[in-house]
Order: C-alpha cells, then sequence, then structure tokens
C-alpha cells in the first residue's frame, strides 16, 4: 500500500471522524476534544485517532469511555463516508502533546516574569 494513500485515508478519517463526533454523536459525556492526528496502517485495517481532551481528569475519561463506546458508530460512519472495500478498525487514544506544550509555555512566561522582576 502506497503511503501517499494511508496519509489521505487518515486525512479523510480524521475530518469525518471530527466532524460526525462534533455534529451527530450525542453522548453528554463527551467534552471538548480536537482530533489531534490520525494514523492508519500499511494495510488499512486499523486507525488510531489521537484526541486531546479539554478539561479535569474525571471528564477526560469520561469523554475517552464515551468514545471508546461510540467507535463502532463512527466506523460505520466513516466506512459510508470514504466507501472502501474494508473500514478500518477505529482505536481512540488520549494525546496529551498539548497540555504539556500549554504547561512548557507557562513555565517560560513565569522564569521570563522572574528574569524582569
Amino acid at each position: 500500500m502506497s503511503q501517499r494513500r494511508q496519509q489521505r485515508v487518515a486525512g479523510e478519517i480524521k475530518r469525518r471522524a471530527s466532524q460526525f463526533i462534533r455534529e451527530e454523536l450525542k453522548d453528554p459525556r463527551i467534552g471538548f476534544l480536537t482530533i489531534v492526528d490520525v494514523v492508519v496502517n500499511a494495510d488499512l485495517t486499523q486507525a488510531v485517532i489521537y484526541v486531546s481532551v479539554l478539561g479535569d481528569e474525571t471528564e477526560q475519561r469520561d469523554t475517552m469511555e464515551a468514545l471508546g463506546r461510540a467507535k463502532g458508530l463512527v466506523k460505520r460512519d466513516i466506512g459510508d463516508w470514504l466507501r472502501i472495500r474494508t473500514t478500518p478498525d477505529i482505536v481512540f487514544k488520549q494525546d496529551h502533546s498539548i497540555e504539556r506544550g500549554t504547561r512548557i509555555l507557562q513555565i517560560i512566561r513565569s522564569l521570563e516574569r522572574e528574569e524582569e522582576g
């Protein structure tokens, strides 16, 4: 399988999953989230969707749990959208990179303030 096709499929999955979760998934446990990345394996049988969830640990856990339970709905919608022979299995994983980046930025700003003061 070409890497270019993998990237195209991953991009379409990211676009459609984001739209489906935002507009059609009506689970109150799902908080504010961003799909950071989608990685599809070489034979297009599995797609790992990396999400960043805003909120405290309880809200993050509830959101990830709700996404896990809704993965069948997401997979079916993506399959209808993509119209490829085999729809990849969906796995949601939490990505903490945005949180880490925000924390690092806060540390840098506090150090800059200390230098000024």
